[in-house]
């Protein structure tokens, strides 16, 4: 495409049936839920091998389940680049900062800056992809934006130096998926099936366990049963079952859609650890949360009204 070529608009999502919205809706839920689990587990699992189990025991459910129901293969040649990448930005890197930045903030802001992918996939997707956004998106990202900055901005005022190595740890997790999003849609004919699944758990288990035993030794938290019920819910249900539905969506959807979609996750996870921990619901924190469930809102409004208030037939 030539400079003077204008920048062809964001390809219309696929329309999603009623089935896949209601797993979009139980997979944001479920790892809105991931959260407080992961906040709990962090008292018994040191993070490394946090982030190692999790992917561990997804990968050795996802072989048997694939296994079982004959679809265990080798990833084809071109199917690798989105196998590494997805195993290595999404999974385990995005995992292993994410619960390394638990023990220095509480899960309800935290989860809000490392799901502001949109941040990051706003801007690439016009950088990278050579996308504008309609102007569903651009109000919605508006939104979104506003929303984040209400939430973030008095949590990094106030924070001390852990705090701000947490935040940091945070949003390094939410710019390495904001690149995996973009590298998925920059891939064409690559479809993210569970055939896949098992080798990207794999991507990432592998690296985090040897770094888990290199860094903090030996799994002595497998003596600890409540581990074992914080590794039940994060690796098989929140990893296993939700990744699959969230590559789904990758794929089916824009990069900018899927990052807004993902802003649900903090909007569940700031409820529970409110409930939970305590963690307090200030007027920002909630001015915050509507600010972004409105723009998580705006695009699942019928397209039809939005054109005809733009005069479109």
């Amino acid at each position: 495409m030539s400079p003077s070529t204008p920048s062809a608009p964001l390809k219309k999502a696929k329309a999603l049936s009623g089935p896949f919205l209601v797993c979009v809706v139980l997979a944001i839920c479920i790892w809105g839920g991931n959260w407080p689990v992961m906040k709990f587990g962090s008292q018994y699992i040191p993070p490394l091998w946090f982030a190692a189990s999790r992917f561990v025991s997804a990968a050795l459910l996802s072989f048997a389940i694939a296994a079982a129901i004959g679809k265990l293969r080798l990833p084809r040649r071109e199917e690798w680049p989105v196998v590494l990448g997805v195993g290595i930005l999404q999974m385990g890197l995005f995992t292993a900062l994410v619960t390394g930045a638990l023990h220095f903030v509480m899960p309800g802001r935290a989860s809000l800056i490392a799901y502001a992918t949109s941040i990051w996939v706003v801007p690439g997707a016009a950088l990278v992809l050579k996308q504008r956004l309609s102007g569903q998106q651009r109000l919605a990202t508006m939104f979104s934006y506003l929303g984040m900055a209400i939430v973030v901005l008095p949590a990094l005022l106030h924070a001390d130096l852990h705090g701000m190595i947490g935040y940091l740890m945070l949003a390094a997790a939410s710019l390495s998926w904001a690149i995996n999003i973009l590298q998925i849609k920059s891939i064409k004919g690559v479809r993210l099936d569970f055939d896949l699944l098992p080798w990207q758990t794999l991507v990432a288990a592998l690296p985090l366990t040897v770094l888990a035993l290199a860094v903090e030794g030996a799994p002595a938290f497998l003596a600890e049963p409540h581990a074992w019920y914080v590794i039940a819910y994060t690796g098989p249900l929140a990893t296993a079952l939700t990744f699959l539905i969230v590559l789904q969506m990758t794929q089916r959807l824009s990069p900018v859609t899927v990052s807004v979609c993902m802003l649900g996750v903090p909007v569940v996870g700031i409820t529970l650890s409110s409930l939970i921990f305590g963690e307090a619901l200030s007027a920002d924190l909630l001015m915050g949360v509507a600010l972004i469930c409105l723009g998580l809102l705006i695009p699942a409004l019928p397209r039809m009204a939005w054109r005809r208030s733009a005069g479109v037939l």
